[in-house]
C-alpha cells in the first residue's frame, strides 16, 4: 500500500518559524537553519542583492537594517491605512508603505514586496529544508494562525503558502494546535486553558478535550501583545539609564538601536535562568572622537517591574474570556504553556498564583504548535481523525448608515457554520447596487473593527436570501440567492472609500455613542509610554 502524501505542520511566527512532520504517529520537528529547530523569521536582502531568509539575514540586522525585515506577522492581512498599521507605522527600521488593494506593504531594496510574499519567502525556505531532510517532495502543508487572527490575515497567510508552492490542507489556530499536541490519543476528558504568548501576539483559548475531540470553547487575545513587546521595555530603560550616565541620546543612531535591540531581547532570555545579567555594549557611540561604551546592569526582579504590567493584562483577557462563556477559573484542569514569552518566571508565578495550579511543564511552548499542525496534517483524511470543534474569535457583521455595525456571526459560535439573513435595500433610494461593507471585530462600532471587504450586488436582488459561510479554517465566504433560487458565490470587493469613511466618521460617532465601544485590549500606547518609544520610531523612520 503506497503512503499517504505527507502534510507538513508549520509554525509561522512573529520572530520564529518551526516545521514539524510526523512519522509512525510521531510527530517530530525538522532541522531547519544551521541544524537549529527554528529558523528566524527574518528576510533581508544583502548590499549585493541577494535575498537572504533565517539566521543569515538575522546576522545582517544591525549592519543592514533598512533592508532587513523581521515582525512582519503583526502586519500581515492589514489595510495600510487602518489604526493597527498606523500604530505600528515606524515601529520598524524597514518602510511600510501602501501596497495593492490598499493593504500594508513594505519596502526592501527599493522594490515594494506585499506581506504574503515576505512570508512566503520564510515558507519557500522551509519547504526546501523539509525536503532535504525528509528525502521527497513536500507539497502540502498545515500552517498555524493566531486564534485572533481576523479573516484577511488568515487569507493572507494562506495566500503566503500558496506563494511557497504548498497546498495548504488547513489554516488552523495555534492554541487550538497546541492543545493537540498535548491530547492526541490521549483519551483525555478535561478542560484546557492554552495560554499562549508568543514573539508579537497573546492568545487564549479553552478547550474541552474528549478522547480525539478537541473542542474550542472560548477563545480569545490580543495581535499586539508579545515578547517583542517586552524587549521594548528593556530597550526604553536601556536607552535612559545611558543618557542620564553620559548625556549621549542614542534614539538618532540605527545602528545603536538595533545592537541595543538585539541585545534586550538576549538580556530577557538570559533572565529566565539567572537573576542577573549585565548589558554590554563595547563602542556603542563616540563622542569627540572617544569611544563610549554602554554596560548597565538589569536584574529579573527589575524587569519584573518593568513589564509587571503587560503580564497582567494576559490575565485580563484570560479573565474576559472565562467570564463570556461562564467558566470558572477552577474548572480548568491544566493550563498549557505556548510561546518563548511563557517562559518567564513571573508569568508561571502569576499563572500559579491566578488559576490556583502551576502550568503544565510537559508540553514545550515553542514546539508544541508545529508539532499539532503536523498530527492534524497527517490525520486528515484517515480513519481514526482527529475532530476538531473551533470557534470564531471575533464577531463579523456588515456597517449600517449610523456608523455601527449588525452582527450577523457572534464571537465564539462554533465553526464550520452558516448565517443567513435577507439583504436589505439599496442605502439610497434609486441606486442601482445594494453595497455590504463587511467589518470583523468586538467593537459595535464601525470605525474601531476590521474592514473585510464588501458584497456589491444589483438592487434587484434586495429581500433576498444571503449566506456568510465560515469554513473549518474560519475563512469568510459569502453566497447570494440567484433570482431562480439558485446560491451563487460572491467575491468580497475591496473599495477604496471605507476606511477614508471609517477617519471621517470617527470623530463623530465616539462623540455621539452612549456608550464606549467594546475592545478587546487596547493597541494605543498611554501617555507614560509615549516619550522615547516615540523617539525609537522616529529615528527607524529616517535610518
Amino acid at each position: 500500500m503506497a503512503d499517504r502524501p505527507r502534510i507538513v505542520g508549520i509554525d509561522l511566527g512573529t520572530t520564529n518559524t518551526l516545521v514539524a512532520s510526523v512519522r509512525n504517529r510521531i510527530p517530530k520537528i525538522v532541522p531547519t537553519d544551521r541544524g537549529n529547530l527554528i529558523l528566524p523569521t527574518v528576510v533581508a536582502l544583502s548590499a549585493k542583492g541577494d535575498l537572504l531568509v533565517g539566521g543569515v539575514a538575522k546576522d545582517q540586522m544591525v549592519t543592514n537594517p533598512r533592508n532587513t525585515l523581521w515582525g512582519t506577522k503583526r502586519l500581515i492581512g492589514r489595510k495600510y491605512h487602518s489604526k493597527s498599521v498606523e500604530d505600528l507605522r515606524g515601529s520598524f527600521p524597514y518602510d511600510i508603505v501602501e501596497g495593492p488593494n490598499g493593504d500594508a506593504a513594505v519596502m526592501m531594496g527599493g522594490k515594494l514586496y506585499t506581506l504574503p510574499q515576505v512570508s512566503s519567502f520564510v515558507l519557500s525556505q522551509l519547504k526546501t529544508i523539509a525536503e532535504q531532510f525528509l528525502g521527497g517532495p513536500i507539497d502540502a502543508a498545515v500552517i498555524s494562525v493566531p486564534a485572533y487572527y481576523n479573516d484577511n490575515q488568515r487569507q493572507a497567510v494562506k495566500e503566503a503558502g500558496r506563494l511557497a508552492g504548498f497546498d495548504v490542507k488547513r489554516i488552523v489556530n495555534e492554541p487550538t494546535a497546541a492543545a493537540l499536541a498535548y491530547g492526541f490519543n490521549r483519551g483525555l476528558d478535561q478542560k484546557v486553558l492554552v495560554y499562549d504568548l508568543g514573539g508579537g501576539t497573546f492568545d487564549v483559548s479553552v478547550l474541552h478535550l474528549a478522547g480525539n475531540v478537541f473542542e474550542v470553547l472560548a477563545t480569545g487575545g490580543d495581535t499586539f501583545l508579545g515578547g517583542a513587546d517586552f524587549d521594548t521595555r528593556i530597550m526604553e530603560y536601556v536607552l535612559e539609564r545611558f543618557r542620564e550616565e553620559t548625556k549621549v541620546d542614542l534614539t538618532e543612531n540605527p545602528i545603536a538601536l538595533q545592537r541595543i535591540k538585539n541585545a534586550a531581547e538576549a538580556a530577557k532570555i538570559d533572565l529566565t535562568l539567572i537573576p542577573n545579567v549585565v548589558i554590554d555594549l563595547p563602542f556603542i557611540d563616540e563622542r569627540k572622537g572617544k569611544p563610549v561604551d554602554l554596560r548597565i546592569p538589569l536584574t529579573r526582579e527589575f524587569l519584573n517591574s518593568l513589564t509587571g504590567d503587560l503580564v497582567d493584562r494576559t490575565f485580563e483577557i484570560c479573565d474576559r474570556v472565562l467570564e463570556e462563556k461562564g467558566i470558572a477559573r477552577s474548572d480548568i484542569d491544566e493550563i498549557i504553556l505556548v510561546g518563548g514569552q511563557s517562559r518567564m518566571p513571573l508569568v508561571q508565578q502569576k499563572i500559579q498564583a491566578h488559576f490556583g495550579k502551576p502550568p503544565r511543564k510537559g508540553v514545550h511552548p515553542d514546539e508544541c504548535v508545529a508539532l499539532g499542525a503536523a498530527l492534524l496534517g497527517d490525520s486528515l483524511g484517515s480513519i481514526d481523525a482527529v475532530t476538531l470543534l473551533d470557534a470564531v474569535s471575533m464577531p463579523i457583521g456588515y456597517a449600517l448608515p449610523n456608523g455601527r455595525v449588525k452582527r450577523i456571526i457572534e464571537k465564539n459560535s462554533l465553526i464550520p457554520m452558516v448565517k443567513s439573513f435577507r439583504l436589505p435595500p439599496p442605502k439610497e433610494p434609486g441606486s442601482a447596487y445594494i453595497e455590504l461593507d463587511i467589518f470583523q471585530g468586538d467593537s459595535d462600532l464601525m470605525v474601531d473593527n476590521e474592514y473585510l471587504g464588501t458584497v456589491r450586488v444589483p438592487a434587484a436582488a434586495a429581500g433576498r436570501k444571503i449566506d456568510f459561510r465560515l469554513t473549518e479554517e474560519c475563512l469568510l465566504q459569502v453566497t447570494v440567492e440567484e433570482a431562480s433560487g439558485t446560491p451563487r458565490r460572491v467575491d468580497l470587493a475591496t473599495r477604496d472609500t471605507p476606511e477614508q469613511l471609517k477617519r471621517a466618521l470617527s470623530d463623530v460617532l465616539r462623540n455621539n455613542v452612549d456608550h464606549q465601544p467594546v475592545v478587546s485590549g487596547s493597541n494605543a500606547a498611554s501617555d507614560d509610554e509615549r516619550g522615547l518609544l516615540s523617539s525609537i520610531k522616529r529615528v527607524f523612520r529616517r535610518g
